[in-house]
């Protein structure tokens, strides 16, 4: 009797449980909520990353095809070497001295064919170097800096590195959950586990390993799952004042490269593709106290210089680029 008393009422207690989850579940989408959902773009793509358990993921090697993002657009070639590079131009040249570009998939020139991007474009201004593009889609300055000193580790015959600096790799150095959340829907490129910096008491870096998004079961069909991710999430992305401070972190990021490049006897200069104006004159100081060179090569994203329903920089704006880039930081 005591046993069928305990059943009965362990079976109200789930019972009443599962009423509550599924009326929330109910009030989560008459709130116009949805689960979690994959990008249906990204599952037309090639996935040309893999799994780094220093970086979070890098390019593999291969040559892939894009379709187009639009009606009006058309394919792209994109070629990674077997050093995790892509192709601009030349594969190898020990006896040519390395110039090696650090960044994110505007230098990586995501979107655009090989040929068209401003890598390919200046190796034609500047034969007698080898430009070596080892930008990644989504990557930020201290995923850039994780990779530069892996590139150094395999590299003898490096003359100079520039990074390419745009302002949304503030938010990705110091593992904003809203770019995190961003980067698993677009997971078939191998974007899953995100490396990050915050700051101590005393202002000095501190280097979090890759972080994985978390996946519950039922999360592509629950709201009530999708939301309990983000907030565990949220949680274990929690660092105080660290979006008050990131553009400080980036900042003393790039320094460490920096310091690493000079250290090995290599020439280091950063461009800005991509500023806010708010920041402009912080950036200024910058560069101009710890002598650095640095060059803008900054310009509008109108219509006429993205990739349609991308977003990305064309084949023009990379024209622009790679002539400004060419003046300031090989003239």
């Amino acid at each position: 009797m005591i046993k069928k008393f305990f059943f009965s009422k362990m079976f109200l207690v789930c019972a009443s449980i599962l009423l509550i989850i599924f009326l929330f579940e109910i009030l989560l989408r008459i709130a116009g909520l949805k689960p979690y959902e994959v990008f249906n773009k990204d599952l037309d793509e090639p996935t040309i990353n893999k799994y780094d358990s220093k970086i979070g993921w890098i390019p593999k090697e291969g040559k892939y095809i894009f379709p187009p993002t639009s009606i009006n657009g058309k394919n792209t070639t994109f070629t990674i070497l077997k050093e995790g590079n892509r192709f601009s131009g030349k594969e190898h040249d020990d006896s040519k001295k390395n110039i090696i570009f650090i960044g994110g998939s505007f230098t990586q020139g995501f979107s655009v064919s090989d040929e068209e991007t401003f890598s390919y474009l200046l190796q034609k201004k500047i034969p007698n170097f080898t430009i070596k593009n080892y930008g990644v889609g989504g990557y930020g300055t201290y995923q850039s800096y994780l990779l530069l000193k892996e590139i150094i580790k395999k590299n003898n015959n490096i003359n100079k590195v520039v990074y390419f600096y745009i302002y949304y790799h503030e938010d990705r150095n110091i593992g904003d959950f809203t770019w995190v959340k961003f980067l698993t829907k677009f997971s078939s490129r191998g974007h899953a586990h995100f490396p990050y910096v915050t700051l101590d008491r005393n202002d000095n870096l501190i280097e979090n390993p890759p972080i994985k998004y978390i996946e519950l079961p039922f999360r592509k069909f629950s709201i009530l799952a999708t939301k309990t991710e983000e907030a565990i999430m949220k949680i274990k992305l929690y660092s105080k004042n660290k979006y008050k401070n990131k553009s400080k972190i980036t900042q003393k990021t790039i320094l460490k490269m920096k310091e690493l490049s000079e250290a090995n006897n290599i020439k280091f200069a950063v461009v800005n593709l991509l500023i806010k104006k708010n920041t402009y004159n912080s950036y200024i100081e910058f560069f101009k106290k710890n002598k650095i060179e640095g060059a803008y090569c900054t310009f509008p994203l109108k219509k006429d210089f993205i990739v349609e329903n991308d977003g990305h920089p064309n084949e023009k704006l990379h024209k622009l680029y790679a002539d400004c880039i060419y003046n300031f930081v090989f003239n």
